[in-house]
């Protein structure tokens, strides 16, 4: 069983752009696909809701086997397919609004913005389909290409083209035009769909000179105030940012950093390890070895750990900027003396040996 996912925030354009996916094979929400007979289909489209990020999803399937447990048989997913409507694109890479406020968030207190999400589904896409009746700009074609570029793309204009081989080359899907076996005669792996940052982030991957990727590590606090200030007028080529700041004035806070289209948010993100109890430290040796390759003398884990893409970054331009808002050196010992008032215990790195 193949199983395409489907994603894009609800405009008129996708909606309808939705309807002619019909054509080419079964599409049933997601919330019903626990339910839903399929017989003996060997291909089904998933509608996700807008607050389901893909890439999350599809891991998550991975991890625990869900799909070939729920159909009983080898299955996968063998795409992803973020729908954007060209006529609202820019409105949503700059838009700061709650998803909650739009009425798509996964409750009313989801506090994820419009820019978070359509940001999600493009990094997660393995095609991306363009509706609406604007045009795409080759600005706009530029970030798209920063965000992800190893997704096909295809523009999916107007409302003819029934028939569901045409539709389905429109859309990309040439395995499904083509045709395809009737049953699937081994289980291949769901498409990888970790964003750029994300492998950065978890030491997966470095990034190559020619790529857009940016990594911004430093072992000393941010000034707030100087923080503040960077955030409030950051460079305009910025498309996508992701990672953990430390703050001198919260030296056990570790904060999460986002940057979505035009939208800079940073949030709470749980206490940085090394003002944790040995005994509360993970246990999985994966997580583990993780932290141990990192562990300052010093500072333990806290750090700044940024990743950045963006069209004609100027690296040199952007880590100025941010060392410009780290502590100075004269204040770091006052600021690591009050860490270490507010530790349970003294800073020492995490044992080797797993419990």
């Amino acid at each position: 069983m193949r199983v395409h996912l489907l994603a894009g925030l609800p405009t008129e354009g996708v909606r309808r752009a939705f309807d002619r996916a019909h054509h080419t094979m079964p599409i049933v929400p997601l919330d019903a696909l626990a339910d839903i007979a399929v017989g003996d289909a060997t291909r089904l489209g998933v509608l996700l809701p807008p607050f389901v990020e893909p890439s999350q999803i599809v891991e998550s399937w991975e991890q625990c086997e869900f799909l070939p447990y729920r159909f009983g048989r080898p299955a996968h997913v063998a795409g992803i397919s973020t729908f954007l409507d060209v006529d609202h694109l820019d409105d949503h890479l700059a838009s700061a609004d709650a998803l909650s406020l739009r009425g798509w968030g996964r409750c009313d207190l989801d506090g994820r913005t419009v820019a978070d999400i359509v940001v999600g589904q493009i990094e997660s896409a393995t095609q991306l389909v363009v509706v609406g009746g604007g045009r795409l700009t080759d600005a706009l074609a530029r970030r798209l290409e920063v965000l992800n570029p190893g997704a096909s793309r295809v523009r999916l204009d107007g409302d003819s083209g029934p028939d569901p081989t045409e539709l389905a080359l429109a859309l990309g899907w040439e395995a499904i035009a083509d045709g395809l076996p009737e049953a699937d005669t081994d289980a291949p792996r769901s498409v990888a769909v970790v964003p750029q940052w994300l492998e950065l982030l978890r030491g997966e991957r470095a990034p190559a000179p020619e790529s857009n990727l940016l990594l911004y590590r430093r072992a000393r606090p941010f000034d707030p105030a100087r923080l503040s200030a960077w955030l409030a007028e950051p460079p305009a080529e910025l498309v996508r940012g992701k990672g953990h700041v430390w703050l001198a004035s919260a030296p056990d806070q570790s904060f999460g950093y986002s940057c979505a289209g035009t939208v800079h948010r940073l949030f709470e993100a749980g206490r940085w390890w090394a003002s944790h109890a040995s005994g509360t430290w993970p246990r999985c040796p994966t997580e583990r070895r993780r932290l141990l390759e990192r562990w300052h003398p010093r500072f333990g884990d806290r750090r700044q750990e940024l990743v950045f893409l963006g069209v004609d970054l100027d690296p040199d331009r952007l880590f100025a900027g941010l060392d410009a808002c780290l502590l100075p050196e004269s204040a770091l010992d006052c600021a690591l003396a009050a860490a270490r008032m507010q530790a349970p215990e003294p800073w020492t790195a995490p044992p080797t040996r797993l419990h």
